[in-house]
Parts: C-alpha cells; structure tokens; sequence
C-alpha cells in the first residue's frame, strides 16, 4: 500500500487517548488529540517489572527515547522513515519539512471526514 490509515481511541476505558495518523512509503504523520494528557499506560503494562523500575530507578531514557517524550506526546508528530526508522526525530517542526507536513495533514483531513470522524468537532474549535 501506498497510504495507510489508523485510528486509536483508547487501550483500555480508562486508558483514554485519541490519536489519528497516516503512514506513506516514507513518512508518518500522527495527530495527537488529546496532547496535553499525560500518555496513558494499560494496566498490564504500569504494573510490568520493565515500567515499574524505569518508575523506581528514576529513568530518563528508555532506549533511544526519553521517557518525558513517551508520557508527553506533541499535538503533531512526523517521521522520515527512510533516513529515520525508529522515530526518533520528529520533524514536524522542522520548516524544511513544511510541504510533507502540510500534505500529510490534508490526507489525514480529508481521510478524517470520509469516515466521519467525530473528533473532527474538535478542529473547529482549535
């Protein structure tokens, strides 16, 4: 496929964190909704050995990732895959990546509206 599509809501009913993104052949395009929640973890997952000393110890680094950057996610991600596999640079600041992101956001939109999203309310009100 050339464009893939997905839609995540929640893990768990209290794991509460809607996001939308888009995947080309070289970049992903993520959108945020809820960014300024904390990044919820299911319950499987905080109450892991692995999540639980990276709590414990005081980790600021899980791998390649601080983990500040995984509990407080940006309203907009974007990822060359091609010079970047892992996703560790988001780029959607970045000016020379302007045309990418503003192509990838229109897809998502107009993506977004084909199957009538209901967060599409939201985008009225940012």
């Amino acid at each position: 496929w050339d464009v893939v599509y997905a839609s995540h809501q929640f893990h768990e009913v209290t794991m509460y964190y809607p996001m939308r993104m888009v995947r080309t052949r070289t970049h992903k395009y993520l959108l945020n909704l809820a960014h300024p929640l904390e990044y919820p973890s299911a319950s499987d997952l905080w109450g892991s050995e692995m999540w639980q000393g990276v709590l414990k110890r005081g980790d600021t680094m899980m791998g390649s990732r601080p983990v500040k950057a995984f509990l407080h996610r940006p309203k907009e991600e974007l990822y060359d895959l091609t010079s970047d596999p892992h996703e560790l640079k988001n780029l959607a600041g970045d000016p020379a990546q302007a045309k990418v992101l503003e192509e990838l956001r229109t897809k998502l939109h107009d993506w977004r509206k084909r199957t009538n999203d209901p967060w599409l309310v939201k985008d009225q009100h940012e």
